[in-house]
């Protein structure tokens, strides 16, 4: 028996899929207003990148815990000042809010007896384990060395996924201006590790 393979008239369309996500995420906000049963999908959909937002900007897995569960307490809270638009940047802005206020009254409260002590483990790891690690510590001292904006933008890029647009909307520029500090930042993040290379 011969297979024949049916070429689809309407192929996968990206684009297409966003939108109709982003349609199915506004109604269900919409209900949410009048019954917070149907929050549930959304917290369902953006738990996981909360979480891993809050992770990335506050370094504690716990600290992340307590943020994600305040940040859900919030938008529950605040879900009749959802105006349409993006659940995602929504989300997020208040995300924002919640990290920033969190650093900034954890500063205030930082002692050296709070501060994490990492020992060298007793097995020593494989040769490419250890260079994979260097690299990675060599980029977050690199990422730890930007202005907290500057590492608050590459946390919404790359740890939270948010388009240009949805960075825009939370951080209050347009999507252009987005592109090109992300691009800036990447570009000074690359340059600075190229000299870390040559010494």
């Amino acid at each position: 028996m011969i297979q024949v393979r049916r070429k689809t008239l309407f192929p996968s369309n990206p684009e297409m899929e966003n939108l109709e996500n982003a349609a199915t995420e506004a109604r269900q906000m919409q209900a949410a207003m009048h019954d917070l049963a149907h929050f549930a999908p959304i917290y369902e959909q953006y738990f996981g990148r909360i979480y891993r937002y809050c992770v990335r900007r506050v370094g504690s897995v716990e600290e992340a815990e307590d943020l994600t569960s305040v940040i859900f307490t919030r938008a529950l809270v605040s879900i009749a000042g959802y105006r349409g638009g993006s659940v995602a940047a929504w989300l997020f802005q208040i995300a924002h809010n919640a990290v920033v206020n969190h650093l900034r009254s954890r500063r205030t409260h930082l002692s050296i007896d709070d501060a994490e002590i990492d020992l060298v483990a007793d097995h020593p790891a494989p040769l490419d384990n250890m260079m994979r690690d260097e690299t990675q510590q060599a980029l977050r001292d690199l990422v730890a060395t930007l202005a907290d904006e500057q590492q608050n933008l590459l946390a919404l890029k790359l740890v939270a996924g948010l388009s240009a647009a949805e960075i825009g909307q939370v951080i209050g520029k347009n999507a252009g201006a987005v592109r090109v500090e992300l691009h800036r930042v990447i570009s000074k993040l690359r340059a600075r590790y190229d000299e870390l290379e040559l010494d």
